[in-house]
């Protein structure tokens, strides 16, 4: 009885050893979901016919694995000139004293603004300590009193010393007068007693004897240039403040009378300066609008300068920003927030500081600044503003997920959610960095199978992603990493393959896409060397020689599209409707037409593609319209060597070809036959597969069969067998399916005989089922889930072919009388 092979599928890369053994003569296993489908029909007299044979032929159909798009984390660092911040606004002039301040009698304090002309310019490297001129007007400040001062007769800080201050500090009220501090009798009793509380003789005693000098020595270091001392002092003082609760007093006068003084200090150059201000600032939680704004914007301007990470590293400034930020008002605050992403995104490009923000676990906080963000979207008078807030917070969210311990925190469905809201609102050119900035996030998150599962779930990204594909098909950054996104979305849920397709415009914008790169890579001169190690690992973002560049980073963007295509082929319903997309498919032959003008990589993806494709078996199939010229086309590839990875992918497609008798009768003609014996000797495991999946189909053809027998297959066949067994039942089952097809022949005729085994060849065959047909057998190790594995492997795959095999050859055993058969049944 002759026996034909159903369909032939070929499995990843991807395998386990159930057997625990790693010597080089042990095949890794393949997944149980990956395992081929039988290439043999089953004999009548069989009564269990497994019912996986099909689903086992549909799963093999293997996810296209890629690398990521080359994305080097963004270390550039944002300056306030990239976020246009006008520096001009920026200056001590520019600051809200009677804000920070309040009265101690009924009338407003009459409190000058000073003039002062010193901007800030930006950190220069070296301005740690080099000295840099005190402002034009601190002077003037420090002499100007006012009478309450005066009345005071506080003499810690001399009046040579002090800035002028109201005497007094209302956190929630800008500007205070008497009427407000008198509007009931509780709030009257509120004030009298803060007031009573001030004036304590203690508190006075601590302003007076530890804080007044510590001021005092302070002023003096700044005009003397002498900012070791400066920053010596500042922490004294931060830490004697600290000590006596003094940050918590906001209704202290000596309060705003300290923090006028250090924003006296705020057009100064120099990072000391600047950081200690800021962080006395935050310390005292100033309510002002405007003069946070102030602060977090030098903090910003401090990061921009790698030189200054020691200050967030070392210091407690970044809870002081964490405690700040949740106080404010976002849409009224849009500039503050603006500068605090931009701290948080120059900061996390320092690896220390990504872990220390992430102990910190700023994700809620983030969170909540991007969904109210997204909320003010409508406004138009706001999208400026909230593109320089967006750019920065996502560029964050990017360079924190370079560590692995954050990706739960992305789990979040909120958290997906925002970033997908994202590439549904901002599309414009004018939003590229955006959409940069969320798409490197994204493909960095969707390698981990939970958070693509969690994007699989989002229905509005698959119409976002195809919306920006059209708009901006020129973009190589952007499409590249959209199309590794979907692919990876695509090789993990059946749910994204036919959600997907269900855009009318799927299929038709990714054959365009595929359609103007390949045009566009026809037209680029190629580099000398195709295959160098990291040709197609990089893209349009990384710049050496430019033709090599643009060579590069165009091929990436034709294998993330193949990918994606054929990820979608997984599922049958997606096969089908590709197959018969002859525009399509044939963009695919035009690639391998031309095996010289591409490197290794995009010519292995295009086959693994057409492996995928060529699955299923159609008359409408592009593929099956000309699968000669296909497999004309594929001789050439397993006959090339040098490219091994394409012999392996084109053995793979030649297997799924072989199911009919005219591409076997061209593949016999080709010599192929002779090609697989010979692959049949090499440790390549993937190659072993494909080889021997494509003798199994020749050999259902009866005057094929010979082929095994005068190339020496047989004896290649029998050594895989002796070396697969214990430890990749898979592969042995298929050697068993070759042996059987080789042997299936009417015996009872004389002239068959020579196409039997040899005594030596049968002594070897009879050796192996007696150690492998028997389930106690077994090899076990140490762990339990492998051995389970390999028990299941051992019953559903290899035992039904094996045990058949072994029967046959027992029947004919009368035909070889110089051979003594024992008994195994």
């Amino acid at each position: 009885m002759s026996n034909s092979p159903s369909e032939s599928t070929h499995s990843s890369s991807s395998r386990e050893n159930p057997s625990g053994y790693s010597n080089s003569t042990k095949m890794n296993r393949r997944n149980s979901r990956e395992s081929p489908m039988a290439f043999y029909e089953i004999p009548s007299w069989v009564e269990n016919v497994p019912s996986k044979i099909i689903n086992n032929a549909k799963q093999s159909l293997r996810d296209m694995p890629t690398t990521r798009p080359y994305t080097p984390r963004d270390d550039s660092r944002y300056t306030l000139s990239k976020l246009n911040h006008d520096s001009n606004s920026f200056s001590a002039s520019s600051i809200d004293y009677e804000a920070e301040s309040r009265p101690g009698s009924s009338k407003t304090a009459d409190v000058k603004r000073r003039n002062s002309k010193g901007l800030i310019a930006g950190i220069s490297d070296n301005s740690v300590l080099i000295a840099a001129p005190p402002p034009p007007r601190l002077s003037k400040i420090i002499y100007q009193t006012s009478q309450d001062q005066v009345r005071s007769g506080d003499s810690n800080i001399s009046n040579e010393t002090k800035p002028p201050l109201p005497s007094n500090h209302q956190r929630s009220n800008v500007g205070s007068t008497s009427t407000q501090s008198t509007t009931t009798k509780s709030s009257h009793h509120r004030t009298s007693s803060a007031s009573t509380k001030d004036d304590s003789s203690e508190e006075n005693l601590i302003w007076k004897h530890e804080i007044g000098p510590l001021v005092d020595t302070l002023i003096t270091a700044y005009k003397k240039n002498h900012f070791e001392q400066f920053d010596l002092t500042c922490n004294d003082l931060y830490n004697s403040l600290l000590k006596h609760n003094l940050f918590a007093k906001k209704s202290n006068k000596k309060r705003g009378e300290l923090l006028k003084t250090l924003f006296g200090f705020i057009s100064s150059e120099n990072s000391f300066v600047r950081f200690h201000v800021a962080r006395l600032s935050l310390a005292f939680q100033i309510s002002s609008a405007n003069n946070l704004r102030h602060i977090i914007c030098i903090t910003a301007d401090l990061t921009s300068n790698k030189n200054n990470d020691h200050f967030f590293l070392n210091t407690n400034i970044l809870d002081l920003l964490f405690e700040t930020i949740p106080r404010i008002d976002i849409e009224q605050n849009l500039e503050s927030i603006a500068y605090f992403c931009t701290t948080l995104k120059n900061l996390t490009v320092n690896n220390e500081l990504i872990c220390l923000i992430s102990e910190k676990r700023p994700f809620e906080l983030l969170k909540n600044i991007l969904k109210r963000l997204l909320q003010l979207k409508d406004q138009a008078q706001l999208f400026e503003q909230l593109l320089k807030c967006l750019i920065p917070l996502t560029g964050t969210l990017r360079n924190l997920a370079e560590n692995d311990l954050n990706r739960r925190e992305f789990l979040s469905d909120e958290l997906i959610n925002h970033l997908t809201f994202i590439l549904k609102y901002f599309t414009d050119k004018t939003h590229e960095d955006l959409m940069k900035n969320v798409v490197r996030l994204l493909s960095k998150l969707t390698q981990h199978t939970d958070c693509c599962m969690k994007l699989v779930q989002c229905s509005s990204c698959y119409r976002s992603f195809l919306k920006i594909l059209v708009k901006h098909e020129s973009n190589q950054a952007l499409v590249v990493r959209i199309c590794f996104i979907l692919g990876n979305m695509m090789a993990k849920s059946e749910d994204a393959r036919l959600t997907f397709m269900k855009d009318t415009h799927a299929l038709q914008t990714l054959t365009k896409l595929l359609h103007s790169y390949v045009q566009l890579d026809s037209l680029v001169l190629k580099p000398e060397k195709l295959d160098n190690d990291d040709s197609i690992s990089q893209d349009a973002d990384v710049t050496d020689d430019s033709n090599i560049t643009q060579f590069r980073s165009i091929e990436n963007v034709i294998n993330k599209v193949i990918r994606v295509l054929s990820n979608l082929a997984i599922s049958e319903e997606n096969g089908l409707i590709i197959i018969r997309r002859d525009d399509c498919i044939d963009l695919l032959f035009k690639l391998i037409k031309s095996p010289n003008n591409h490197s290794e990589e995009l010519l292995v993806h295009v086959l693994m593609a057409l492996n995928n494709l060529s699955y299923y078996d159609d008359s409408q199939s592009y593929i099956n319209r000309n699968s000669e010229t296909l497999a004309q086309l594929l001789v050439k590839y397993i006959r090339n060597e040098e490219r091994m990875d394409c012999v392996v992918e084109a053995f793979r497609v030649l297997g799924n070809l072989s199911r009919t008798n005219k591409i076997r009768d061209i593949l016999m003609k080709c010599k192929v036959d002779r090609l697989a014996i010979h692959h049949c000797q090499s440790d390549n495991v993937e190659l072993l597969y494909a080889a021997i999946g494509v003798l199994i189909n020749l050999t259902v053809d009866e005057d094929k069969r010979e082929c095994l027998k005068i190339h020496h297959g047989i004896d290649n066949l029998i050594n895989i067998f002796e070396y697969s067994v214990q430890s990749d039942w898979q592969l042995s089952s298929l050697v068993c399916k070759a042996l059987w097809n080789y042997c299936d022949n009417n015996y009872e005729k004389a002239d068959n005989q020579p196409l039997w085994f040899t005594e030596d060849q049968l002594k070897v065959l009879l050796t192996l089922f007696d150690e492998t047909l028997n389930e106690s057998g077994l090899e076990s190790t140490d762990d339990e889930s492998l051995d389970e594995l390999n028990k299941q492997l051992w019953n559903e795959e290899y035992f039904p072919v094996a045990s058949r095999l072994y029967q046959r050859v027992i029947e004919g055993n009368e035909y070889f009388k110089t051979v003594q058969i024992n008994d195994h049944s």
